[in-house]
């Protein structure tokens, strides 16, 4: 079993896809010199962060150990953050779903000719959800890895009426600064933020979010972390229980279950004890369900 330690080359290469609404996202592709491939995977981030959640500038993070696993990873980078393709579409949540997650798929299966596994963190979670339950081609998906992702507990300024503070002051800045407040290292266009206080408070009062989970038939993996006060385990294990999936399995981690710490939001997949605890964990299922797929 490859460590998160394993100094194995790494070949990065960068892309810009236009998506069918002239808009544009960046994708990094990470792949191990010199090893077998058992599956892509696509990496999604969530909210007030971007692609360095998942590789460094200096290669290391979670990118780096699944590719070294054989699991090359594409890793999004959402339209309207820092780095970003300057482009003049919307910049939303909704409009990455519908639009830049569909042209990912396609450029993977390009390039691989087999299923890709989504994984995601905190709202990129979600956003890969709807995407695999509405937008994405089925038959291309091997399953999801969800990391901290739900909309139906905390969140309270996302929900109303306090989001009615968070809107207004993206409205009046024209962005929401999200490095000002702390909250991460990327601060959010308009659109977004917009788009998920929709989801959030529109998905606790209707049924439409939750029915359109029940879309999902393939392998689903939900973590939380115990110490997560964000996205809740409570809210992590109610997400994943409306998918359709019979292969689906929700995992707490914290020391009440085995774990050498409680992991918070972004500790389940950028510390220490993630990477040699949480980041083999996953990797051993993305192994069982690919191997499921071959037999």
């Amino acid at each position: 079993m490859a460590k998160s330690r394993d100094t194995t080359p790494l070949g990065i290469t960068e892309h810009t896809l236009a998506a069918a609404d002239d808009g544009y996202c960046k994708l990094t592709a990470v792949h191990a010199q010199g090893v077998t491939t058992i599956a892509p995977t696509v990496l999604v981030s969530g909210m007030f962060t971007g692609r360095r959640f998942w590789l460094s500038d200096k290669q290391v993070g979670m990118a780096a150990y699944l590719a070294r696993r054989g699991y090359p990873a594409f890793i999004v980078q959402r339209r309207g953050l820092s780095d970003s393709p300057r482009c003049a579409a919307r910049a939303g949540l909704i409009d990455h779903v519908k639009y830049d997650l569909p042209a990912v798929q396609r450029q993977v299966s390009e390039r691989y000719a087999q299923p890709a596994f989504w994984i995601g963190h905190s709202f990129g979670g979600v956003m890969s959800a709807i995407a695999c339950a509405r937008y994405l081609e089925t038959q291309s998906i091997a399953g999801l890895v969800l990391f901290a992702s739900q909309f139906e507990v905390g969140k309270r300024m996302l929900d109303w009426p306090a989001n009615r503070i968070t809107r207004g002051l993206a409205w009046l800045l024209g962005y929401f600064p999200a490095r000002a407040a702390g909250l991460g290292p990327e601060n959010e266009p308009t659109a977004a933020l917009m788009d998920a206080t929709h989801w959030v408070e529109t998905g606790r009062r209707q049924a439409y979010l939750r029915d359109m989970l029940r879309g999902i038939t393939q392998p689903a993996l939900a973590v939380s972390g115990a110490a997560d006060r964000v996205d809740p385990s409570a809210g992590c294990e109610r997400f994943i229980s409306h998918f359709s999936s019979i292969d689906k399995h929700f995992e707490r981690a914290g020391t009440a279950n085995g774990y050498s710490v409680d992991f918070d939001h972004p500790g389940i997949v950028v510390s220490k004890p993630a990477q040699t605890e949480v980041w083999p964990f996953v990797a051993d299922w993305l192994d069982s369900r690919a191997a499921a797929r071959r037999a």
